[in-house]
This record gives C-alpha cells, structure tokens and sequence, in this order.
C-alpha cells in the first residue's frame, strides 16, 4: 500500500493516534482501516511519493507557516489539475489535518478553499426531480410517478432494493452486508413488524446510526426473502446474485464434483443494473451520469426529512453522519425515531403496501403507456400503428363483449326452455295419473253402503 512507508514517521504516528483518540472520544470504535489507508495515501501524494520528509515539512510549518501555506495551495491546484474542487478540497483538508493534530496552528489569512456546489447534484435535479411545490395547497408534493417507472424495469431483487435504500438513507454497502438473520425475530422466524428497525454502523465512516425501513420496503423485503432467501442460513447475505453452478476437483476425495453457490451481491453491480433501466428510460448516456445511482437515493432521503421538517439531529443520526449533535441523538429511544420516521414516510413511500391485483396492473399499464409516450415522440410511423393496434383492441374488447351477451341469452333460453319441458311433462304425468284412477273405480265399484 503506497503511503505505508511513511508509518515510520514520529510525525506520522502523532497524527494517526491523534485521530484514532479522536474518534473514540466522539462514541466510535477508532479509525477506521479505510479512512487510514486514504490519508496516508494523500500524504504520500503530498510528500511527493516519499521524496520529502514528514518529520521535516513540520519543522518548516513551526518556523515559516506561510511556507507551508503556499506549499498546500500547490498541493490543491495539482490535485484539482487531476479531479473535481471538492475531491482535492478534502484532500487538502487530510494534509492540514496532519499539522493540526501535530499542534501546529493555522492563522486566519490560510484558510481552506470554499466547497462548490455540487456539479452532478445540479445535473441530477435537471434531468429529473421528484418533490415539487403546488401552490395551490402550498404543500410539497413527491413525484413519485417517475420512481414508479424507474423501479419499474428493475428485477424483483434490485426492486427491493431501491426501495430499502430511498426508504433508510442508507449507503448502498451498508444494506447489501445485511445478513438473513436481519429479517428474522428471537425465534428465529419471519419478523412480523411493520417497519424493520435498523440499528448499525457504515462501513465507509465507522460512525453508528439508527434507522427505518418504511411499511412499503418492509413488505417487499419479507416478499424478497419469502422469494428468494427462505432456505438461507442466518449468517449467509441476504442479497446475493443468481446460483453459480461450476466442476471443480475436491480437495479431501481428489474427485470431480459439481458445486453451487450463491454469491454476494456487491454495489458495482448493483450501480450497472440502475444504469441499464435509467438508460432504457431515455435519462442517461454514455459519459453522463445517471440520476438514477444508489448513492442518489441517499440524497433523497435527506430531502424528504428536510420537506417534513425533521430536526437536522435526527436525520444526522438516521443518516449515520459524523457529527457531536447526531451522537446525542442516538441514545434517544428508539420510540422517538419512530415518531420522527412516520413524519417522513409519506415522501419516501413509492408504491404504497395496501396494493390489490388490479392495482398492480395499473401500474404496469402506467409504464407501459409512458415508455410509448416516448416512443411516440420521436417516431410518427409507431404512433400510426399503435393506434391502429389500439383501434383493433377496442374491437377485438367489442366482440368479446357482444359474444359474452349472445353466451347469457343462450344460457337464459335454455334455462326458460328446461322450465317449460319440466312444467310440461308434469301436467301429463298429473293427467295421466287422474285417467288411470278413473279407470280403477270403473273396475272395482265401491258398494253404496260403503259408500254412506
């Protein structure tokens, strides 16, 4: 690992063990490996690949900080030369990080850069926004028409997960390390809640955070693992890719032998399969970015707790962001997390759970018509045929219908001609049988004293 060789350094070590105390103070576990190797690796870059001395780059900032003030300018403007102003903005912020943890201290007039506005945000909310304001009610209204198509073109799995990703804020690596055993109560069956409580640490940060998943990916999440994952051991991932089935030589028997297995699901495959349905959709091309990326359905979920006006420390906390605020939030019940939650739900709720067949279809119908909506748009001789398509239908829906009406008055008919038979033959059998007693008392006379 580039960077390694600078552990040497006693200026180094300071700054590693600085940021591990740090991190323990603020509730954390220490720091992580991933945020280790990052710095470190900014370090070297900052050293020129090891060719300056740590040690020595801080005894120039205790005796000439304006030396190393225009030192990091250069840094920032080779750094920007090679990525985006905010990417090299937190790379400068790691190295003044290394002085300031080894007690040097910056004076007002070297001051870091400021953050930009996002670039790929602002294309995002261009190509497709999902809140938007009615004037009229003068509520925020959430557009979940174009979520309902996107989702839409994606597998049952991958369904299921942008609904758990919108509906929890949650890093796409975070949910895709979920374990069967998370779905699962104390006895070792189905949990039976509403809304899955999420309680966990990001594997990026390391930093703790306590969440929901909404009533609608609640319920497709138990469909998902009912589907898919029932046969599952507890400690196996709960989302992983389609069976591989290969030969392979066993190691005690030396024998061929067929093995199946299923492998985890990861988050590079899991951004491919949201690029490929954004794409089908007309919203992304080649060397643009898709508005339609796991990561963006992070962002809307901070959107949707700002609409409900959730407290900036709830949604730290549910969000798992660094922070002094979230850190108090945390321990609060998770009751109160609730009661918060239920307040964003309605902005992050796509389908809805209470859904019947014929709504299914609706919606279905829905995509359908918009993806020849497009179509349409751009290609007169489809829009000829489909209506004629549609024409033949509408026919086609007319005969049926008149068939099922000549079906009922052929059943009717015959219902009112099998009454007719059956009153019919009674009335013979009732003559028949008054003949046949007139007949016996011709026969046999009954003598007139029997009579009287």
């Amino acid at each position: 690992m580039k960077g390694e060789q600078l552990l040497k350094f006693e200026s180094v070590q300071n700054w590693l063990t600085s940021l591990e105390t740090s991190a323990k103070k603020r509730g954390k576990k220490g720091l992580s490996k991933n945020g280790k190797n990052i710095r470190l690796g900014r370090l070297w870059e900052y050293t020129l690949e090891g060719k300056l001395n740590p040690d020595e780059l801080l005894k120039e900032a205790q005796l000439d900080i304006k030396q190393t003030g225009q030192r990091l300018d250069s840094y920032f403007e080779a750094r920007k030369a090679k990525t985006s102003h905010n990417t090299a903005l937190t790379a400068l912020s790691f190295i003044r990080g290394f002085y300031s943890h080894n007690g040097v201290a910056f004076p007002r007039d070297i001051t870091l850069p400021k953050k930009l506005e996002a670039k790929v945000a602002t294309v995002d909310n261009e190509k497709v926004s999902f809140y938007d304001f009615d004037e009229e009610t003068e509520e925020i209204v959430f557009k979940n028409g174009t979520l309902q198509h996107f989702i839409g073109n994606l597998n049952f799995r991958d369904r299921t997960i942008a609904l758990c990703l919108l509906s929890t804020g949650a890093d796409g690596t975070d949910l895709l390390n979920l374990k069967v055993s998370f779905v699962k109560d104390m006895k070792g069956e189905l949990c039976k809640k509403k809304r899955f409580f999420w309680h966990g640490t990001r594997a990026k940060t390391r930093e703790p955070f306590r969440t929901f998943f909404s009533k609608e990916a609640t319920h497709f999440l138990k469909q998902y693992f009912e589907q898919e994952r029932a046969d599952a051991k507890d400690d196996e991932p709960l989302f992983v890719q389609p069976a591989r089935t290969y030969t392979r030589i066993n190691p005690t028997t030396k024998e061929e032998e067929t093995v199946t297995e299923n492998v985890k699901y990861n988050r590079s495959a899991l951004s491919i399969n949201f690029r490929k349905a954004a794409k089908k959709m007309g919203y992304t091309t080649k060397g643009e970015h898709s508005p339609f990326r796991p990561k963006r359905f992070r962002k809307l979920f901070r959107t949707a707790c700002g609409i409900a006006d959730v407290d900036p420390g709830y949604t730290k906390a549910m969000m798992g962001h660094a922070s002094d605020v979230s850190a108090g939030y945390l321990e609060k019940d998770p009751a109160l997390f609730k009661k918060v939650y239920v307040r964003v739900e309605p902005f992050l709720t796509v389908f809805g759970v209470d859904k019947d067949s014929v709504t299914e279809m609706s919606q279905e119908i829905t995509g359908l018509r918009d993806e020849v909506a497009l179509v349409v748009e751009g290609n007169k001789g489809v829009a000829d045929k489909t209506k004629r398509l549609e024409d033949e239908m509408v026919e086609l829906i007319g005969l049926v219908n008149e068939q099922q009406g000549q079906l009922k008055s052929a059943i009717r008919y015959i219902s009112e001609l099998r009454q007719e038979i059956y009153d019919r033959d009674r009335l013979d059998a009732e003559e028949d049988f008054h003949k046949l007693v007139e007949e016996v008392n011709k026969k046999h006379l009954i003598p007139k004293k029997a009579k009287s």
